[in-house]
């Protein structure tokens, strides 16, 4: 029971009675839990309670104890319809709830619209009188203020029976316990004091609203054993009522808000869950999390289309946790040994009790000597670690991938251009968030439920999602279209794009084009398709007719990537596809493409079918103009 509105006493410890008592809960690292004698992070926190001198109305229920004011009689208590219609409702609501497993709110507030403007009581007689609300928390029977203690009365009437009729189940709830005797006090791990550098404690703003309420409470019991005057017991009970609603919710339209000695309100109960900030959206449903990392994006067609480029410094920060067993305590031993500073090192080493101690010069030869199977050694990340790649929004399952982590310099995270499409990234700024999953269980789920190579193919119709863009599709056109070399460019080609068998190009002087491209195409293809130019044609995977252009390579049209991952499967498609990207980056590289400003004219025919077009439906207006006005329409 709270008695006090004192907090500590002079040594600075918890007054008993006060709100910071011990027996609710401790936020101190000494103290003991009086309670259940934890400790700080062990104990929960248990509440105390304040019984109030005169009860006050909960400000959240005020429309609920207003609808049923208004539909029982003021006498006997009763609902404002007869038993037959109470039964026959009653009923009703129960069938419904049986069916759906929730109680139709929209019926109920049909049924009290029928009971409010009964005039006169079925069961006793007695004469309505009309119930207002005055906000926020006023009730007014005609024009006379009906205080907290009658509401509560006339709430106790109301029969356990007839309670299914407002949506209120009797085995939970009473209605008069919508009006406060005893308040909660939550406990002090709910609402922490925080020491300031000054070394002054600040106190939490609930503990602020509960003290202002203590106070009150106090004076008020005080005047009613002292027989004051009616006045000032009404004054002092409105003063209650005040605290109590802005307690609960300090952002009431009509009640100025309870402030800080800085002019600044406090933020009571109803703004700790409500909004953007509150506990369910800002604490509950968005989570940050450690072992991520966030960073602009940068291309890297080097990469593999799985692999994802992460600096140095991040790579040091990040740890993939290792448990030690006889096999790997050498290996592990090692990384400790190497610590957070030198890489590939160690930050942390958990003991098997929990226990996570730092890895830092003093502690290092000790830790060393401890480690044996059960420890978890916390290491750097490493190349062909596996790690969460996401960017937002994340619209499909796309939007999060498992990569490969390759350990780059530098300050930015790279991907392959072929994937950008499935996260709809660019390298205008964007960033994106890289999770390292944490146990053993996670990665071997990211590893086979999400790695990109497993993702090649679009949910949505069945074509690849990762392919060709941009400089790649118009290199590989360009190639496939008019270029030749002599054998050694090609070679050097190639061998940049990461051909695996060189041997496969023709033994002569001059190669074309289509002979290089065939060299990245696996040895025993055959496709058929369109490109938008005409036919193309594979045989043995040689290139015989045909151009390569989006229809064949692109994201989310190139038909060939399709037939590629039918026929090799997604490990083969995927180095692939990276080969073809880099050859057409490649010849473009080597043998550049030009762009004039007359290019974006307008041939001659062109401008002439525009025309011809505008004229033509000029005409057909003027047509359907003559006909109304002839009457002909």
């Amino acid at each position: 029971k709270v008695v006090t509105p004192e907090l500590y006493d002079k040594e600075g410890y918890p007054v008993d009675g006060g709100l910071m008592d011990t027996r609710m809960g401790v936020i101190d690292p000494g103290l003991k839990c009086k309670t259940c004698g934890g400790r700080l992070k062990e104990c929960t926190g248990h509440f105390g309670y304040l019984p109030l001198a005169r009860p006050v109305i909960n400000v959240k229920f005020v429309n609920v104890i207003l609808d049923l004011l208004k539909s029982t009689c003021s006498e006997c208590g009763r609902p404002l319809l007869d038993d037959r219609k109470i039964k026959f409702y009653i009923n009703q609501l129960k069938k419904i709830e049986e069916e759906t497993g929730v109680v139709d709110r929209d019926k109920i507030s049909e049924i009290i619209s029928k009971m409010k403007n009964v005039k006169k009581c079925p069961h006793c007689g007695a004469k309505q009188h009309k119930i207002a609300l005055e906000k926020p928390t006023t009730f007014l029977e005609d024009d006379k203020k009906l205080s907290p203690i009658e509401v509560r009365a006339r709430l106790e009437m109301i029969r356990d029976e007839d309670l299914p009729l407002f949506g209120i189940n009797p085995e939970f709830a009473r209605p008069e316990w919508m009006v406060i005797t005893i308040l909660p006090i939550p406990p002090v791990t709910m609402r922490p004091s925080i020491t300031l550098e000054t070394g002054e404690r600040s106190e939490d703003d609930l503990t602020h609203k509960l003290g202002d309420i203590v106070r009150i409470n106090q004076r008020l019991f005080e005047n009613i054993n002292a027989g004051a005057p009616e006045i000032i017991i009404e004054d002092l009970w409105e003063l209650l009522q005040y605290h109590v609603t802005t307690y609960f919710d300090n952002a009431i339209a009509q009640l100025p808000p309870a402030r800080h000695r800085s002019g600044q309100p406090l933020r009571t109960l109803t703004e700790r869950i409500k909004s953007k900030r509150g506990r369910i959206r800002h604490n509950l449903v968005g989570k940050r999390t450690n072992f991520s990392a966030r960073t602009v994006i940068s291309p890297d067609p080097m990469l593999e289309l799985d692999e994802v480029g992460v600096p140095f410094v991040m790579a040091t920060k990040l740890t993939v946790p290792e448990r030690v067993t006889e096999w790997n305590k050498e290996y592990l031993k090692e990384f400790v040994k190497r610590g957070p500073k030198e890489y590939p090192g160690a930050n942390y080493v958990i003991r098997p009790d929990g226990k996570k101690k730092k890895i830092t010069d003093e502690s290092k030869e000790q830790l060393l000597e401890e480690i044996e199977p059960g420890y978890v050694v916390e290491r750097h990340l490493m190349d062909g670690d596996i790690a969460l790649f996401n960017r937002q929004p994340s619209l499909h399952r796309m939007s999060m991938m498992a990569h490969k982590v390759r350990v780059l310099p530098y300050k930015t995270l790279r991907l392959n251009p072929a994937v950008c499409h499935p996260y709809n990234a660019d390298f205008d700024g964007d960033e994106m968030n890289l999770h390292i999953p944490q146990t053993e269980e996670a990665r071997a789920e990211a590893e086979h439920l999400m790695r990109v190579n497993t993702q090649i193919i679009s949910p949505r119709y069945g074509l690849s999602v990762m392919g060709c863009i941009q400089d790649a599709i118009s290199g590989n056109y360009l190639l496939t279209k008019e270029l030749e070399f002599s054998r050694e460019e090609a070679l050097q080609l190639l061998y940049e794009a990461g051909a695996e068998d060189l041997s496969r190009l023709p033994h002569k002087k001059r190669v074309s084009g289509k002979e290089v491209f065939s060299v990245v195409l696996p040895k025993d293809f055959d496709y058929v398709g369109k490109s938008k130019s005409g036919k193309v044609v594979i045989k043995n995977g040689v290139l015989l007719e045909g151009v390569m252009d989006k229809a064949s390579l692109g994201v989310e049209s190139g038909l060939m990537l399709r037939s590629l991952h039918v026929k090799y499967g997604k490990e083969e498609t995927f180095k692939i596809i990276g080969r073809i990207f880099r050859l057409g980056i490649y010849v473009l590289l080597h043998y550049g493409m030009t762009n004039l400003l007359s290019d974006t004219d307008l041939p001659e025919e062109a401008i002439e079918k525009i025309n011809k077009i505008l004229n033509d439906a000029e005409l057909e207006v003027k047509e359907l103009i003559r006909k109304y006005h002839s009457g002909e329409l």
